[in-house]
Parts: structure tokens; C-alpha cells; sequence
């Protein structure tokens, strides 16, 4: 009897976190279409710009919210695939731990300069196409096996380079972060502090100076 040919490549984990990690930039998106809090109530606003733990808690829940929305996940994908799931049926717990992983490597990504930021968030992107392209062609028999496995390589090499530009963008903006407050550091501020940017706060001035004239 004839044995199916093994791929010539198998990433050492579940090919499924390749679309996962898209959930990362999702995160981006929503964060960065902030504005919309506008049209919340003054008091909301207030615990939104006054409270730094808050505007976490709803990061991780955007992310939860998000995830269940697909039907939850678990760590354990064989789990994932023994039933369907949905919003009502999903696995809560699971999925609220993984939401804070992934909230916080959305959280390590934000502590970069803007090249490294922008460039991570654009690969993570890129695998998500690339990974869910490729899922969709294998459904329906349209690549090889061979072409397959080239992917799923394409998809682990971009996955180690976005790792990369995580850490070294982190550890690059937290030694600029050290010598520029050698006597004010915090690592609780550092972490869970918003960011005070000198760049918009004179961009701000200027465009007071503007108006006032």
C-alpha cells in the first residue's frame, strides 16, 4: 500500500499560530483608530486618560473579544479540532490567557522605534496573507505539496525575523529610554506608562502658537 510522501519541511510548531499572530496587528489597527473614543461619555474618557491599568485591561479584552469572535482557541489545537466552535462554545479561559500573551507582545512591539515598530507589524501582516493564501489553495488541492512546504518555510523564516526586530527594537528603545531619564526611570511607567512624546508635544505648540496669531 502506498504511503503518502511526507513534506520536506514541518515548522516545529502548529502552522495555525502563523494566522494567530495576525491578531497582532489587529490589535494595531484598533489602537491606532483610537480617536473613536471621542464619543464616549466625559467620565469614560477620564478613566481612559487618567487610568494606564484600565486602557490595558480593554486592550486584553479586545484582543479576547476578537478571538472569541472565530470561535476561542486552546492551547491544545488537537482540542481545537475535535468539535466546532463559535462565540457561545469557545474555550474562555484558554483564550483569555492567550489574549494576554498576545496583548503582551503587542505591548513589547509598541516599546520600539518607529522603523523597527512598523517593520514588525508589516511582516506579522505578510505572514498572515501569505499563511492564509496557502491554507486557502491546500483546501482545494490547488498547490503542491512541494510549494506547500516552501511556504510554510517562507512563513517560519518571516516568523524569526519578526522575533528578531521584537527584540532587538525593544532593547534598543529601552537603553535610549535609560540614558535619556538616567534620573527618572521606571520600569513600572517604562511597561504600563503611556508615552510622552517631546515630538508631538511641540508639534502641539507650534499648531497653539499658529492659532493664537
Amino acid at each position: 500500500m502506498a504511503t503518502a510522501e511526507a513534506p520536506l519541511f514541518k515548522p516545529f510548531f502548529d502552522d495555525v499560530y502563523f494566522s494567530r499572530i495576525g491578531f497582532i496587528f489587529i490589535c494595531f489597527v484598533v489602537v491606532s483608530s483610537g480617536y473613536i473614543s471621542e464619543i464616549l461619555s466625559c467620565q469614560t474618557r477620564y478613566v481612559f486618560e487618567t487610568n494606564p491599568y484600565f486602557r490595558h485591561l480593554v486592550g486584553v479584552l479586545v484582543f479576547f473579544v476578537f478571538i472569541m469572535l472565530e470561535g476561542g482557541w486552546s492551547f491544545n489545537t488537537e482540542e481545537d479540532d475535535k468539535a466546532p466552535n463559535n462565540w457561545s462554545s469557545g474555550n474562555v479561559i484558554d483564550t483569555l490567557l492567550l489574549s494576554f500573551g498576545l496583548y503582551a507582545v503587542f505591548l513589547i512591539s509598541s516599546k520600539s522605534q518607529f522603523i523597527y515598530n512598523i517593520s514588525f507589524f508589516l511582516i506579522i501582516l505578510g505572514i498572515y496573507f501569505v499563511n492564509t493564501q496557502r491554507s486557502y489553495y491546500l483546501a482545494r488541492k490547488s498547490i503542491s505539496e512541494e510549494t506547500n512546504s516552501y511556504l510554510l518555510m517562507l512563513e517560519t523564516f518571516a516568523a524569526a525575523v519578526a522575533g528578531g526586530l521584537l527584540v532587538y527594537g525593544f532593547g534598543d528603545y529601552y537603553f535610549y529610554q535609560v540614558k535619556s531619564h538616567p534620573n527618572d526611570f521606571s520600569y513600572v511607567n517604562f511597561f504600563l506608562g503611556s508615552h510622552k512624546c517631546q515630538s508631538i508635544a511641540a508639534l502641539n505648540r507650534a499648531n497653539s502658537n499658529m492659532r493664537n496669531r
